[in-house]
């Protein structure tokens, strides 16, 4: 949850008004209930589901909520999330590899390793997802920085659930980042509920506990901490302009479509369960058992007939209302529906991509605001990091998130079209268009040594060329 006030209300950052917090935690949990019925979908715990169904009713959720937030995540994060530096004669940044930045003609040096390290050590990659999966279900999400309980301590991320978490920013056009508030109900072993809360400002972190939930009065607990991260280490994150799930919009279709599938097959069981009726005689005494057991009546009269009444229904037309939901569905959230049959074949890369356009449109807006935050996060962990003396200060202009979208790529066409471009676009830029290079310039750089190695250059690779075709002539 992001909250704005003035900045009047809090004039001293460092000295907030316990009743500021309880007014903030009261505010969140009016707004709870929206996420709470947003997570509640993606889940599948859909309201059509309860309370429990009649012995001759059929009830079903078709998850198309989950459907629509997953294959939006994988496409735009299904591959680890790179850092690469926009400088002249640099490397590549991937976590995992010892990298340098060059600066001022090389003059200077910047070692990222610490950095990317601590990227590695705790598997960024799966906290990116999960604040790419929350932003898909409820709009918004926060990442908390904070150091590790290690010996060592270590930067570190942790998403926050937008129910638990408040980043208080200004009034003002800018909104500037004032504090922000992470929160939850706790409960003692003797079953007494209170609030515990922890505040982070742009130098210190605080720990708020109140007595119980009906007389709360929020007192400090602890010693007043530093964080050492330059700023308020609370990342807030939009899925877009109106803060708004993947699925939001389309609840009422996905209800109606959840509605559709449980009458069609409650129509079906009706239509199992039909009855059977006898013209022209009556059964005796024992005849149903019998009937039911043998399937065979004996004794029946020559003009008598036995005839099942059963509900008509028109299948296709329930079928054709069923597809038509599917496609508003998948219109209206922009993604592609990989169960249909026009989709998939024998199509070029080409075809593929004006298939994918809407939903290439969707994730680069996802893209944009979620680079925003990882910048953000890596200017935290540099800060962090030049205060403990691990490596110096690092621009954000000097780096670039770059994301891997999961595009279907005819493989032979793309290896065709990089060998033919050999000669006129360099190394690196080619050899970044084949999907299995993980670090164009660390290859870039091995083919260079390479051809140290073996004697051959380019240069001279063409000037044997040329006598060959010359020779060839004479």
């Amino acid at each position: 949850m992001i909250c704005y006030v003035d900045r009047e209300e809090v004039p001293n950052i460092e000295d907030i008004d316990p009743a500021i917090l309880l007014y903030l935690i009261q505010k969140a949990e009016q707004v709870a209930g929206r996420y709470t019925r947003l997570d509640r979908y993606y889940r599948g715990e859909y309201p059509l589901l309860y309370p429990k169904p009649q012995q001759d009713e059929v009830r079903v959720s078709v998850n198309y909520a989950k459907y629509v937030v997953d294959i939006a995540l994988g496409y735009y994060l299904g591959e680890p999330v790179k850092y690469d530096n926009n400088l002249l004669g640099s490397k590549a940044l991937l976590p995992g590899f010892q990298q340098t930045l060059e600066l001022s003609g090389g003059r200077n040096r910047i070692d990222l390793s610490p950095l990317m390290d601590c990227y590695d050590l705790q598997h960024i990659s799966e906290t990116d997802l999960e604040i790419g999966r929350t932003l898909g279900v409820m709009g918004e999400c926060l990442e908390l920085c904070y150091a590790s309980s290690d010996q060592v301590p270590k930067p570190k991320s942790a998403r926050i659930d937008p129910r638990n978490g408040i980043l208080v920013c200004d009034a003002t056009v800018e909104h500037n980042k004032l504090f922000a508030l992470v929160w939850e109900k706790r409960e003692t072993t003797q079953r007494n509920q209170y609030y515990a809360a922890t505040l982070y400002t742009d130098r210190t972190v605080k720990e708020y506990r109140s007595d119980s939930l009906k007389n709360v009065v929020f007192h400090q607990i602890g010693e007043t901490q530093e964080h050492f991260f330059g700023a308020v280490p609370i990342i807030a994150y939009t899925n877009n302009e109106a803060r708004q799930g993947d699925f939001e919009q389309i609840i009422s279709l996905i209800d109606a479509y959840n509605q559709l599938m449980s009458s069609r097959l409650t129509d079906k069981k009706k239509f199992v369960d039909a009855l059977l009726v006898f013209f022209g005689m009556t059964l005796r005494e024992g005849d149903e058992s019998r009937l039911a057991t043998e399937k065979f009546l004996d004794g029946a009269p020559l003009d008598a007939r036995v005839e099942y009444i059963q509900k008509t229904f028109d299948e296709n037309s329930v079928q054709v209302l069923a597809d038509a939901l599917v496609r508003e569905m998948h219109k209206m959230t922009m993604t592609v529906d990989m169960s249909d049959e026009s989709f998939s074949g024998n199509a070029s890369g080409q075809a593929l991509k004006l298939k994918l356009l809407t939903m290439n449109l969707l994730v680069k807006n996802k893209i944009r605001r979620m680079e925003r935050g990882l910048k953000e996060r890596f200017a935290l962990y540099n800060r962090w990091l030049v205060t403990m003396g691990e490596m110096k200060r690092v621009g954000l202009n000097d780096v670039d998130v770059v994301f891997t979208v999961n595009m279907p790529i005819n493989e032979a066409e793309t290896v065709g079209l990089v060998t033919q471009l050999q000669g006129i676009v360099d190394d690196q830029t080619l050899l970044s268009q084949l999907w299995f290079v993980r670090d164009p310039a660390e290859a870039a750089e091995n083919m260079r040594r390479q051809r140290l190695e073996t004697g051959v250059t380019p240069t001279d690779q063409s000037d044997d060329g040329e006598q060959e075709e010359a020779h060839g002539k004479v």
